[in-house]
C-alpha cells in the first residue's frame, strides 16, 4: 500500500451519481429515467407500457441478482440502470432471504436477525452496482425510482407530515444514504411538474455535488443542464 500524491478528483457528472427519484403515481418518475442515456430499466412493477425502452423484468431477487451479473461481465449498450421500483426489489430481498432461512417474516427470526439479514443482502447487492461499468470502460449511471408516502416527523412547532420514499424504514435509510441526489418529483403552486432537491420540513431531498437549485423542471434537460451548470461554474472558481 503507498499513501497517494494527489487527491481524487471530484466525481461531478451526472452519470457518475447514485441517483433516486421518488414521487406520487403517475407524476412522471419513471418518463424522466427513461432520458436518461441508454437507459436499461430493472421492472419490478407493470407500468411502462406506454414508454419506448430496453426493460427486463424482475420478479425475484435471483432475476436481479442474475441481470447484475450479466451487466458486470458484458454491459452491451447499457449507460444508465434504472432500478423501477426500488420499494418492490426490496420486497423480493426480503422475500428470498425469509425463504433462504426458513421463515415466513423478517421478525420471526430472535433479536432482529431477520431484518438485518434482509438489509444485509439489500446493502451489499445495491453497493456492487456502483462498480458497474459500460462497455466505453466509464461509470454506469444508476437510478433508483421510489413511490412517495407522508410519515410524521418532528419539528420546532409540533408533528408534520413530510413526503418520503415508500421503502420501509431501514431500507429507506440505506437508500438515502447511498444517494447522491434524492429527488422529490413534485407539482408547484402554479401546477407545473418539479424536481425537489433541498430538504424541507414538507420533503426529503438531497444535493450532495451543491450544483443544483432547490426546484427544477421534470426533465433530464433540465437535470443535466443544471449539474452541467453547477460543474462550469465549479470549473471557474478554481
Amino acid at each position: 500500500m503507498e499513501i497517494p500524491t494527489s487527491r481524487t478528483k471530484k466525481a461531478s457528472g451526472l452519470g457518475d451519481q447514485v441517483i433516486t427519484i421518488y414521487g406520487t403515481p403517475k407524476i412522471g418518475k419513471s418518463t424522466l429515467a427513461s432520458q436518461f442515456p441508454n437507459a436499461l430499466f430493472a421492472a419490478t412493477e407493470p407500468g411502462l407500457n406506454f414508454l419506448e425502452v430496453y426493460q427486463v423484468p424482475v420478479n425475484d431477487w435471483e432475476d436481479f441478482t442474475k441481470l447484475c451479473a450479466i451487466l458486470a461481465s458484458s454491459p452491451l449498450q447499457v449507460e444508465t440502470l434504472v432500478i423501477d421500483t426500488v420499494d418492490i426489489l426490496y420486497l423480493h430481498c426480503r422475500d428470498y432471504v425469509c425463504n433462504k432461512a426458513g421463515i415466513m417474516h423478517p421478525s420471526d427470526a430472535s433479536y432482529g436477525k431477520g431484518f438485518a439479514m434482509v438489509n444485509g443482502e439489500f446493502r451489499r447487492v445495491l453497493a456492487k452496482l456502483g462498480t458497474l461499468r459500460t462497455r466505453g470502460g466509464g461509470k454506469m449511471g444508476l437510478v433508483l425510482v421510489s413511490h412517495a408516502k407522508e410519515i410524521e416527523h418532528d419539528t420546532r412547532v409540533g408533528k408534520q407530515l413530510r413526503w418520503t420514499p415508500s421503502l420501509p424504514g431501514s431500507a429507506r435509510q440505506i437508500v438515502e444514504g447511498m444517494s447522491d441526489l434524492l429527488l422529490f418529483a413534485d407539482v408547484d403552486s402554479g401546477d407545473e411538474r418539479v424536481l425537489r432537491t433541498k430538504p424541507s420540513n414538507k420533503w426529503v431531498a438531497g444535493d450532495r455535488t451543491g450544483n443544483l437549485p432547490e426546484t427544477l423542471p421534470l426533465s433530464y434537460e433540465a437535470l443535466s443542464s443544471a449539474m452541467n451548470g453547477g460543474q462550469q461554474k465549479e470549473t471557474s472558481d478554481e
